[in-house]
């Protein structure tokens, strides 16, 4: 039960890091669970071209607008197919930004697992192995293991903080073939080249800076309105759950969205991560 606990711990901090680790910066809302998105430029000419220089500025504009996005995520890993989707909220700072997500493991038999951060709080329903109810983590309790040996998540989760992290790390930008159609619209792929010493997010899951090749190379589909469509990339091993291949699409940008901390009755009264934590 400990390894399959850790071995899923570190898979959903893979999809959360990927999750977010491109998102920018959005509109605050108090309660940090629901979001009010503006659609309003979805989809319609951004009249800039994109740069080296300027790409996630342009990007943060624009996601920063927007304020939503619905999410569609492939991964494989450890030789596993997993299948995640949800809904994310760009806040101002990891205080509110908000991310409800469910994981479908497939062939890795453990069903249909389910996360959701809220409030700078991790909540984990891993089905039988939590006994069907949320494991709350708390990402600022240094007391708690792994709290502590997450925690340091929250900085990459920051999408004030974000930004200038990969801005400071990319190394090349340039088209990549034609312009495909995602999410209604036509999206132009890029590759971008990043510097992986000077991603914070790698080692703050847990990757071994020794193992982790000197460049990843991202290949962003981005729409005409400056938003990310797709994004495809392949990142070494995290926090023990091996390499990663993963797709992500974004879709419905702006609409409205609503993710809840659960109920007080669907949240454990037990700490199944305790050992784990220490191990």
């Amino acid at each position: 039960m400990r390894s399959r606990l850790k071995h899923w711990t570190a898979v959903t901090t893979v999809v959360l890091v990927a999750s977010v680790s491109l998102a920018a910066c959005g509109d605050k809302d108090d309660d940090g669970t629901k979001g009010s998105g503006d659609s309003s430029s979805v989809g319609s000419s951004a009249d800039t071209t994109l740069t080296k220089d300027n790409v996630f500025a342009e990007l943060t504009k624009a996601q920063t607008k927007a304020g939503t996005s619905h999410i569609d995520m492939n991964v494989e890993v450890a030789g596993q197919a997993i299948k995640a989707k949800g809904d994310v909220k760009i806040g101002q700072s990891a205080d509110d930004t908000a991310m409800g997500m469910t994981m479908d493991t497939g062939q890795a038999g453990a069903g249909t697992l389910e996360m959701r951060l809220v409030d700078k709080i991790f909540y984990l329903n891993f089905g039988p192995m939590t006994q069907n109810k949320f494991v709350k983590i708390d990402l600022t309790d240094k007391d708690n293991p792994i709290g502590k040996q997450y925690g340091d998540l929250l900085d990459n989760i920051d999408p004030s903080k974000q930004l200038d992290q990969i801005k400071g790390a990319v190394k090349s930008f340039e088209k990549k073939g034609a312009a495909k159609e995602l999410d209604g619209v036509k999206a132009q792929p890029y590759a971008v080249v990043v510097d992986t010493s000077k991603v914070e997010a790698f080692k703050a899951a847990g990757a071994d800076a020794a193992k982790l090749p000197k460049t990843l190379t991202y290949t962003m589909y981005v729409g005409p309105d400056n938003l990310l469509r797709r994004l495809i990339s392949e990142i070494p091993n995290i926090a023990g759950a091996g390499a990663t291949t993963l797709t992500i699409d974004y879709s419905k940008w702006g609409e409205d969205v609503s993710i809840e901390k659960p109920k007080a009755s669907d949240i454990s009264d037990k700490d199944p991560f305790a050992q784990l934590g220490q191990g």
